[in-house]
């Protein structure tokens, strides 16, 4: 129930897990080297942390179906292009991405203090209209995914660097 928006500084790679916790804050910032991306289908897993919930309201469901069922990995320019992050800083230095981040959120701070916290409340409101079903759903697709035969593959693969093969698709 925090009541100030949140603005994510992405500064080098937020794959999985990372590009969850980044898609789930208010705003974005990125550098043009950050690598933004939803891997889990790559890995043979369902995206958990809300993914599946906020990435289609970040940069609608036809670039977010792309994004979670092929596991695509944007760079920051892509990223602004789709409306992933509001920002993209000059530089990849972390210092640029956080001031670019800070003047972000001091323009915010210069605003009607009630006025900011009633709109985020609001626009949360509908965000999370329907989050917790998401996330039922996505803990028990990622406990379908873990107790199959090919559990592990994406992540042999990957550390591999290799094409997954997963040979068990129709078991559910």
């Amino acid at each position: 129930d925090l009541q100030i928006p949140v603005v994510a500084a992405v500064n080098g790679p937020a794959i999985g897990a990372g590009a969850c916790l980044a898609t789930a804050c208010d705003m974005r910032v990125a550098s043009p080297a950050s690598k933004i991306g939803y891997t889990f289908a790559t890995l043979g897993i369902h995206a958990g942390m809300g993914g599946s919930h906020f990435l289609p309201l970040s940069i609608g469901r036809a670039m977010a179906n792309e994004a979670l069922l092929t596991g695509k990995i944007f760079n920051g320019s892509e990223a602004l292009d789709v409306g992933l992050v509001n920002k993209l800083s000059a530089t990849d230095d972390s210092s640029d991405v956080k001031r670019v981040a800070y003047e972000l959120a001091e323009n915010i701070a210069r605003q009607n203090p009630l006025a900011v916290r009633t709109m985020t409340k609001t626009i949360r409101l509908r965000e999370n209209e329907g989050l917790e079903a998401a996330l039922r759903r996505e803990a028990y697709a990622q406990a379908l995914c873990y107790a199959r035969n090919d559990w592990g593959e994406g992540i042999d693969a990957n550390v591999e660097r290799r094409d997954p093969v997963f040979e068990d698709y129709f078991s559910e």
